[in-house]
C-alpha cells in the first residue's frame, strides 16, 4: 500500500546525502509588495483520525496552517529507494537562475522542512495552471502520522486514515489572483546562504509537463487552485 503527497507552491527540493529535503521558504513577510505566503497541510477532513495543536475549525476544513517548524511523516524518514528520475531535471534549478545561490540547511529561512528518504517523486504541471508541482508516492501501510515540531511552542500532530492523499502547500493566501504572482520567486532568496537579489521565474513555461492526475480537493473544488509558473516547485544543490 502507499499514499501520495502533493507539493504545491514555493517548495525547493534540496539534494542531500540521504535523499531530498523539501524546504519551504518563509514568505510570511516578503519584500517588494509581494503577497504574504503561508504553509499548510491540506487533507480531506473525513480522513482525519485525530489531531493535536490545531483548533477544531482547522480539522473541519482539512486545512492545517504551519508555524515555523520541522515535519516528519510516516514512511518518509525510513531509508529506502528514492526514485527521482521523473522529477529532478524537470524543475527550475535555483543554482542556474543565480550563480551565487547556495543553500545551507542550518541557516536557510524556512517555514517548514521535510526530509524524504524513500518513494517516487514525479514532476507535473498544476491542473489549469502553469506552475510545476511535485507528487511523492510513499510506500506505507496503515494510518499516517504527521508530527510537526515548531521552533516555538508545543509539538503538533495529525493522524490520517490509510492511503490519505496529502497536500503540502506554500502559497499566497488568495492563490486565485493570477497575475499578482509574477515576482513570487524572489521569496526563494531566503533559502540562500549567499546574498542573492533579483531572482526571477524562468522565462520558459513547463508546458511539456503533463497535468497532475491528482484528485485532491484543492484541484477539484469549485474554485480550484491554479498557480502560475512563478509559484513553481524548484530544485537545488549542487
Amino acid at each position: 500500500m502507499s499514499y501520495k503527497i502533493q507539493f504545491l507552491g514555493l517548495v525547493c527540493f534540496f539534494r542531500d546525502r540521504e535523499g531530498r529535503l523539501a524546504m519551504l521558504p518563509d514568505g510570511r513577510n516578503p519584500d517588494d509588495g509581494i503577497d504574504p505566503h503561508h504553509a499548510t497541510i491540506a487533507v480531506d477532513p473525513h480522513a482525519v483520525v485525530s489531531f493535536s495543536g490545531w483548533d477544531a475549525e482547522s480539522s473541519r476544513m482539512g486545512l492545517f496552517r504551519l508555524p515555523p517548524c520541522a515535519i516528519s511523516i510516516d514512511g518518509l524518514d525510513i531509508e529506502g529507494r528514492l526514485d527521482t528520475t521523473a522529477h529532478d531535471g524537470l524543475l527550475p534549478r535555483l543554482g542556474r537562475l543565480s550563480r551565487n545561490f547556495q543553500i545551507d540547511p542550518m541557516t536557510a529561512q524556512t517555514i517548514a522542512a521535510i526530509p524524504i528518504r524513500q518513494g517516487t517523486l514525479t514532476a507535473y504541471r498544476v491542473p489549469t495552471g502553469t506552475a510545476v508541482m511535485s507528487e511523492l508516492d510513499v510506500p506505507h501501510d496503515g494510518e499516517i502520522q504527521i508530527n510537526v515540531v515548531p521552533r516555538e511552542g508545543p509539538p503538533r500532530g495529525l493522524r490520517l486514515r490509510p492511503g490519505t492523499e496529502i497536500a503540502i502547500t506554500n502559497t499566497a493566501t488568495d492563490y486565485r489572483r493570477g497575475s499578482v504572482h509574477d515576482n513570487h520567486f524572489k521569496i526563494y532568496e531566503k533559502l540562500s546562504s549567499r546574498r542573492v537579489t533579483g531572482l526571477r521565474v524562468p522565462a520558459e513555461a513547463p508546458l511539456s509537463l503533463p497535468e497532475s492526475p491528482s484528485e485532491h480537493f484543492l484541484f477539484t473544488e469549485g474554485a480550484a487552485i491554479a498557480l502560475t509558473a512563478a509559484c513553481s516547485n524548484t530544485g537545488c544543490c549542487p
